[in-house]
């Protein structure tokens, strides 16, 4: 082969390489803003959970028009996407935080708060460290 030839399969050979590194990055990236996503619904699904409480009479296992005795759903605790907890439950507000399970190279992950009253949800998003 002349020096010309090899020096097209060795910058070929560069360039498939560092488009294979780009795609790793990429799918990592992906995956952790799914993960985000993925615990942001499932925060605002138990944020409808805890607003029908709520709304339920206490008769029928109800809040009464409190948030207090709300009880995070057992298949809550761990899911495939994260790990939730409630705290500062009052008779007007709770607040729902989940932790998701993916994690990038230096270990942080995303939560998500969600602060539930009656007729309102407001959601924010952090990274952990």
């Amino acid at each position: 082969m002349g020096q010309q030839q090899l020096l097209l399969i060795i910058v070929g050979i560069i360039i498939v390489g560092l488009s294979l590194l780009l795609v790793i990055k990429l799918f990592e990236v992906n995956a952790l803003e799914a993960n985000r996503d993925a615990v942001y619904a499932d925060t605002m699904n138990l944020a409808g959970v805890a607003q029908h409480y709520y709304q339920l009479p206490k008769m029928i296992s109800g809040g009464g028009g409190s948030f207090v005795g709300f009880i995070l759903p057992e298949q809550f605790h761990e899911t495939g996407n994260g790990s939730y907890t409630v705290s500062n439950i009052t008779a007007n507000s709770i607040t729902i935080t989940g932790v998701g399970k993916e994690h990038d190279k230096e270990g942080k992950s995303y939560q998500v708060t969600t602060i539930v009253t009656p007729t309102r949800i407001q959601s924010t998003s952090s990274i952990l460290q």
